[in-house]
């Protein structure tokens, strides 16, 4: 035994400093100038911080747009988070900038590689924009073009959802497009921001986004207020002015920023896609859960393509290939996914009745129950007599 005597064991994270803890990798294009030998209209740019924007040529005096929304994103998601960048000229419309064919969205997602899954768009009011369904008209025809975008490289493993700023509402909620019979089930439309512009604050949407598990709403109270302060919808009024509207807002497919009673701050309303109830994806949180289930299965399913399959005397599928093959994509599931809280179970299924031997195709049945969410809290309070 040593000399007695007292020691302190100091702790470094009480602090609760921002550190990055990516979840799902984000993109962002937005409106923005060139910097000469630093950053260029079109050019992707993958950077880590706030000071490597900087460096990059997104300062407050150079790009002063570009530059609030990453500032926004890195003071939600902590420095070290990773962010995709690419710069748009100010005559660059929504609807061109996710067109599939244009070199603008569509070369910022190849050039990361298949690394981004949640891609944030915006272009900077002009003033002169032309309203339709109660938004900026761009964003109503850019909604097509980003499902486009998003289904086509959903097609090469790339999946990715799209958040969509709701420019320039009219203020009227009658105005809005109903999405809620549409079928945009990999696109959103953010319609408030924190400081009353006419633009939605999408670097914060990225930075909430990005850093929780992919299963979690956007709108969780638990993970605390995104906004301290203020909360308005993007045609500069206080998002609690129209209270009144909130369910109809709501109710056509639209996210915003809310607040509750007895809460401090503000709070994302949800997290809904532009597509139907009925749809299986009608919620950002759904549609991240599937990218991850299908990237995970597709890992371990490569590594099979082209391999023997051995088949039994009746023409059948030996069962030891059945179990071995089962077991594989399960295990990789459940060890990424399951065991995190991420989806509540999943399970392989291979019919060994296949004729592989004739058709060379083995069809697989994956099946991922997702977890559910408590998004309307029903408590029944009355007086008694007696506690039971």
């Amino acid at each position: 035994m040593g000399l007695p005597k007292i020691i302190f064991s100091i702790a470094t994270a009480g602090l609760s400093l921002a550190t990055a803890n990516i979840q799902k990798v984000p993109g962002l294009v937005i409106t923005g100038a060139t910097v000469s030998g630093k950053i260029t209209i079109g050019q992707s740019k993958q950077i880590f911080s706030l000071l490597e924007a900087e460096q990059n040529g997104i300062t407050l005096a150079d790009n002063p747009f570009a530059y609030k929304h990453v500032k926004s994103f890195y003071d939600y998601a902590g420095n070290g988070a990773e962010l995709w960048v690419m710069l748009i000229s100010d005559a660059t419309t929504v609807t061109t900038a996710v067109d599939k064919t244009e070199d603008l969205a569509a070369k910022l997602l190849n050039d990361a590689n298949g690394r981004i899954r949640v891609l944030g768009v915006l272009r900077e009011s002009t003033g002169n924009e032309t309203i339709t369904g109660g938004i900026d008209g761009d964003i109503t025809t850019a909604v097509v073009k980003a499902q486009e975008l998003a289904d086509d490289f959903a097609d090469k493993y790339f999946p990715v959802r799209v958040i969509l700023s709701g420019s320039k509402f009219s203020g009227s909620a009658q105005d809005l497009t109903d999405y809620s019979t549409s079928d945009f089930n990999r696109v959103s439309i953010l319609l408030s921001n924190t400081d009353g512009e006419p633009e939605a604050s999408i670097g914060l949407a990225l930075g909430r986004l990005a850093s929780t598990p992919v299963q979690r709403n956007i709108g969780r109270v638990a993970d605390g207020a995104v906004e301290s302060l203020n909360a308005y919808f993007t045609d500069g009024q206080t998002v609690g002015s129209k209270i009144n509207s909130w369910e109809s807002i709501h109710g056509k497919g639209y996210i915003f920023l809310r607040n509750f009673v007895g809460k401090a701050g503000f709070f994302f309303s949800d997290d809904p896609t532009l597509t139907s109830a009925n749809d299986d994806f009608k919620t950002l949180a759904n549609g991240f859960v599937m990218d991850k289930a299908v990237l995970v299965s597709y890992a371990t399913l490569i590594e099979k393509l082209n391999d023997e399959v051995p088949i039994s005397e009746t023409g059948n599928i030996q069962p030891a290939i059945v179990k071995s093959w089962q077991n594989d994509v399960e295990n990789a599931v459940n060890t990424l996914m399951t065991s995190r809280g991420e989806i509540s179970n999943f399970k392989a299924i291979i019919d060994p009745n296949q004729d592989i031997v004739s058709s060379g195709e083995l069809v697989i049945q994956l099946q991922a129950q997702p977890v559910g969410y408590a998004k309307t809290i029903t408590a029944n309070i009355g007086f008694t007599t007696q506690i039971q």
